[in-house]
């Protein structure tokens, strides 16, 4: 309980009151009806941006994103030889989108309502043929995704006849990927919410660990440097510097001194730089660059690269 937030003593009070009907233990607890607490979460602490080595100083850099998150099982209706929309979506969409259709915005869009921004027609196409992350659902047969839109839709739960009982059948399932925030929004745990952090390799301690990223309106309020959801790894160069973007609200990319952490350099992007920074040389000078694709955590997208180059 220590770890909850502070922010706001309103923000604790709600957050303690939902910590409490959770299950939490430790590490390694398995999910449950009630919901229990994941941390580091789904998408962290060191993610998929990866990390970057320096061979000078044998440090590892990696940033991490240090959030919770909860996992709330649901009970899976045996398989029969008929089964309905709702029973196909548990089974096949809920642990994305949610066994309440809500989703997990931006990256498992909310299906209430779905119409608004797809035709039935483009619907059926989209599951038949699968999009981005979401696979093709075309082994449900048309009858079968049929019913699944028919659920979405309009509520009904229409029978159709499938496949019986498989060795891959669940007992339970997952409601959806669900992080544990406070009532406004921001990460139920006290900062920091991302770090950058320095390994070194030869004893496995931290040589440094320094808080990435922050919240604009917090900083406008008194609170930065709280850290943030941040997607994307860093870079080292020779020239004793690590560059990493990442951070998703404050749309800041940024150049650290790699011995000892120390901000040296920012700008701001005109989207965050979910990416892995790049570096190269043109005409004997270096430059960096980074793609300011924006759109995690509902953070507005964009569809830029932009380059800086170093003094010579």
């Amino acid at each position: 309980m220590d770890l909850l937030t502070q922010r706001t003593p309103e923000a604790h009070k709600a957050v303690l009151d939902r910590f409490k009907k959770l299950r939490s233990a430790g590490q390694f607890i398995p999910g449950s009806r009630e919901g229990t607490v994941i941390f580091p979460g789904y998408d962290g602490a060191a993610e998929w941006g990866g990390s970057a080595f320096d061979p000078e100083t044998g440090l590892l850099y990696v940033n991490s994103n240090e959030m919770a998150w909860i996992l709330t099982m649901v009970e899976a209706r045996p398989a029969s030889r008929r089964v309905n929309g709702k029973e196909l979506y548990t089974k096949e969409c809920a642990s994305c989108h949610g066994a309440d259709l809500s989703g997990a915005p931006p990256e498992f869009p909310s299906l209430r309502p779905t119409t608004d921004r797809y035709t039935e027609s483009e619907l059926m196409t989209l599951l038949f043929q699968g999009s981005g992350r979401m696979p093709s659902f075309a082994r449900l047969g048309r009858d079968g995704i049929r019913a699944v839109l028919n659920y979405v839709i309009k509520g009904e739960e229409q029978e159709v006849v499938a496949e019986g009982p498989s060795p891959m059948d669940m007992k339970y399932l997952s409601d959806g990927y669900k992080k544990f925030l406070d009532p406004d929004g921001y990460p139920a745990i006290q900062p920091p919410w991302g770090t950058l952090n320095a390994i070194d390799l030869k004893t496995g301690e931290y040589a440094w660990k320094i808080p990435l990223g922050e919240y604009p309106e917090l900083a406008a309020k008194g609170m930065p440097n709280t850290g943030s959801e941040n997607y994307g790894g860093p870079i080292v160069t020779a020239g004793g510097l690590i560059f990493v973007g990442a951070t998703c609200y404050d749309k800041k990319f940024r150049a650290f001194d790699k011995k000892t952490g120390r901000l040296l350099w920012e700008a701001t992007l005109p989207a965050a730089g979910n990416a892995t920074p790049a570096t190269y040389l043109a005409d004997g000078r270096q430059f960096v660059v980074i793609a300011a694709g924006g759109g995690k955590s509902k953070d507005p997208s964009g569809g830029s690269y932009v380059a800086f180059a170093l003094p010579r």
